[in-house]
């Protein structure tokens, strides 16, 4: 195990560049009026272009045979891929409601099966069956008032479209994800939807939550955990499908809308993806020219002639953090999560503990996770989204977590000499006594001490990817690098590196240690896909991985859908399957090597 050093890491220092990010992607609204049209072939070819220099991906929300054409059409020639939509409602006589899904189902049966169709695995990133038609039956419809709360049309409607939607396209051969777009409240109103879809997506605005957008993403971060929690609980990813902020109007639990609150809430959300990998299509790309609703018009990043609204464009994010271990005598320092892998809410988040380090499903692999920022010298909770923190005076120093923010000194550290010293002035280092009393639930936590360089204050700040870590399957079986193949193997090579890799939670890479430089790729989202080891690249999404440490699954982060898995039978290939959490040849058990 190698330990960190800030002077390799660090980044270089750049100055700030205005709108230095990406979008993982953006919601587009193809209409021109509204009660629908779509836009022309050179409207939507010079949205798409703008929409290409901040984002590699689009939304939409319905399937007009002509408009879906057009716009998987300008998609290809801009060189963006596409997320489709049905539009579904449940039926409802008190708003004159009908389901459209019938005829949006023809024109996606339609655009499948001609000749060159532009419906492909390769263009083509998933398919909601509807985008909060749930909450509009039971929030703002009948379904929040009939049977006592029992009412099971409208969530027995929307599955069977779902299950009608992707039985139709496995027998087509497309293998994208298919999924019901709505609200985090029904999800947790119908916990069958977590094991019904592909993935889970789903969409949450803090901007109606009568929120302040600098407590916006914070807000976010903890339904989010809970949340993603669930979907890991059903083996499945999760998607946010649509977040934002709107810059203009007024409504009673509304903080802000303005210029100035979509740019806080989009920097900080912004920052919070880039440390959480949270595959976000971000709402929207545009403002609307039509309607009335001053709100709903003015969600775009970008105004209707297409300029980036000044607040979006000063969001600077900077570069990757460095994910690491704080180790101590064979202890690691973590941070409490908001929420368990048991489904229930910890309220003792952010409090810090020291802990052996996580092994097998454990449910808290991130609690151990810290993002060092070598520029600003703070130390980010991937589990609890605050950081380091310690506060006092000369005499005495508190160590917890706290808001992070880069003009708190309280929140500056110096890992140097196997120490962590805090910037603050007072010399005082965080300190583990492992025969300290512990917490009245047997917490051991950590302490602040004037800095002597005693085996206590021996903090070890150690890069993810100098953390070996083994991946074991079938009981003794385990993951084997052995001249360039991906195996499973039931006995150890003599050389104890074939058994290892490393997994960094930023870079999202499983690395080869015996084979330094090659990671585990995958370029076939089908099942049987082949995995191998290719030349790291951060930058490449075949290389991208999302460890469950619930199920024990190998999530593919791109290839939705499908997870690494080891088909029966000793000294075989791994491969990709589609994801299945009770299929044991996708149940992984990952410990680390050192602990």
């Amino acid at each position: 195990m190698k330990v960190f050093s800030p002077a390799l890491l660090a980044l270089a220092a750049t100055s700030a560049v205005a709108f230095d990010t990406k979008f993982y992607g953006l919601n587009y609204d193809t209409r021109t009026n509204e009660w629908g049209g779509c836009k022309d072939d050179n409207t939507m070819a010079a949205d798409f272009n703008i929409i290409k220099r901040v984002s590699d991906r689009l939304r939409v929300f319905s399937m007009n045979y002509d408009c879906t054409k057009r716009i998987l059409q300008q998609a290809q020639n801009a060189g963006l891929k596409v997320w489709l939509g049905l539009w579904s409602e449940v039926p409802d006589a008190t708003t004159g409601k009908a389901d459209s899904f019938p005829s949006e189902m023809a024109n996606l049966r339609k655009l499948t099966e001609e000749s060159n169709s532009l419906i492909r695995n390769d263009n083509v990133l998933g398919l909601h069956v509807s985008s909060e038609a749930l909450y509009r039956y039971y929030v703002q419809g009948a379904g929040n008032s009939t049977s006592g709360g029992n009412d099971r049309k409208g969530i027995d409607l929307i599955v069977s479209h779902l299950n009608e939607a992707r039985s139709y396209l496995r027998g087509k051969g497309r293998t994208f994800p298919v999924a019901i777009t709505d609200i985090m409240d029904m999800y947790t109103k119908f916990p069958e939807l977590y094991e019904a879809a592909d993935i889970v997506a789903e969409n949450q605005f803090s901007f109606w939550q009568n929120l302040s957008p600098e407590d916006g993403t914070h807000f976010f971060f903890q339904r989010h955990q809970e949340e993603l929690t669930r979907a890991k609980r059903a083996g499945k990813l999760l998607v946010v499908q649509e977040t934002g902020w709107s810059t203009d109007g007024t409504n009673p639990i509304v903080t802000e809308a303005s210029p100035r609150a979509q740019g806080v809430f989009t920097q900080d959300y912004l920052t919070l993806v880039s440390r959480q990998n949270v595959q976000t299509y971000y709402f929207s790309a545009f403002d609307l020219g039509f309607g009335t609703d001053k709100i709903e018009k003015s969600f775009g990043v970008h105004t209707t002639d297409r300029v980036m609204k000044p607040a979006v464009n000063a969001v600077t994010v900077g570069p990757r953090l460095t994910a690491v271990r704080l180790s101590s005598q064979g202890y690691v320092i973590k941070a409490d999560r908001h929420w368990n892998s048991d489904d229930t809410v910890n309220w003792n988040y952010g409090r810090l503990y020291v802990e052996k380090p996580s092994s097998g499903r454990s449910g808290k692999f991130d609690d151990e996770i810290w993002l060092w920022d070598s520029n600003s010298k703070m130390l980010y909770s991937k589990s609890a989204d605050v950081c380091l923190d310690t506060y006092g005076d000369n005499n005495q120093q508190t160590v917890h977590t706290w808001y992070c923010s880069k003009d708190n000194a309280n929140q500056q550290w110096n890992p140097v000499n196997n120490n962590l010293a805090s910037l603050n002035s007072a010399n005082f280092c965080l300190d583990v006594d492992l025969n300290r009393a512990k917490t009245s639930d047997g917490k051991l936590v950590p302490m602040m001490y004037p800095c002597t360089g005693n085996g206590n204050q021996r903090i070890q700040v150690v890069a993810a990817t100098d953390y070996p870590l083994e991946f074991s399957i079938h009981g003794n079986g385990i993951l084997t690098e052995w001249y360039s193949q991906l195996t499973w193997e039931t006995e150890r090579k003599s050389n104890a590196d074939c058994n290892r890799f490393t997994y960094d939670p930023i870079t999202q890479l499983i690395k080869s240690v015996s084979n330094p430089g090659m990671c585990l790729d995958a370029y076939q989202r089908q099942d049987g896909g082949n995995v191998h080891l290719y030349n790291c690249d951060a930058s490449n999404e075949n290389q991208q991985w999302v460890l469950n440490d619930i199920t024990g699954q190998i999530h593919h982060a791109n290839h939705h859908g499908y997870c690494l898995d080891a088909p029966t039978g000793s000294n075989g290939l791994v491969h990709l399957w589609s994801c299945d959490k009770s299929n044991s040849s996708q149940q992984w058990t990952i410990n680390p090597v050192n602990a």
